[in-house]
Formats: C-alpha cells, structure tokens, sequence
C-alpha cells in the first residue's frame, strides 16, 4: 500500500526536506534583514491603521454617526 497520492511519489518529501535545511541555512545577517523588514512593515501598518482610525472617527463625528440616537435619550428621562 503506498502512503502517497497516485500523482506523488516520494521524491516530494526529498524535496521539502531540502527546502527546510535551506532555510535552517540562513545567514545571520539575512535574518536581521528579514527581521528589520518584518519590524517595519509591522510599524508601518500600525502606523497606517492609527490614521485610518482618526480619520474615520472624525468623518464618523462629523456626519453625527457618534451622536446618541433619540430613543435612548427618551428612556433615560
């Protein structure tokens, strides 16, 4: 009985094996670039986030989409 796909063979295991000692083979200086990369794409994306908040607070604000309905005033009284 064959543990793999009809369209597989055992060669693919080979060569994921080989793909994952490549990546254990990475130099140190690749990973701090890679993790300078990450760090800055992470910032930068909180960064972006933060301005897409603030402006959709004050469009939100602005358009009185903040403002409390009506409804809920009147139960309060």
């Amino acid at each position: 009985m064959n543990n793999f796909p009809d369209n597989h063979n055992g060669d693919n295991y080979l060569e994921n094996a080989q793909e994952t000692e490549e990546i254990k083979e990475i130099s140190p200086q690749k990973k701090r670039e890679f993790q300078k990369l990450f760090i800055f794409l992470l910032t930068f994306g909180l960064i972006i986030g933060v301005i897409v908040s603030v402006i959709l607070i004050k469009v939100m604000t602005k358009f009185g989409l903040t403002d409390k309905t009506p409804q809920i005033e009147q139960l309060r009284k």
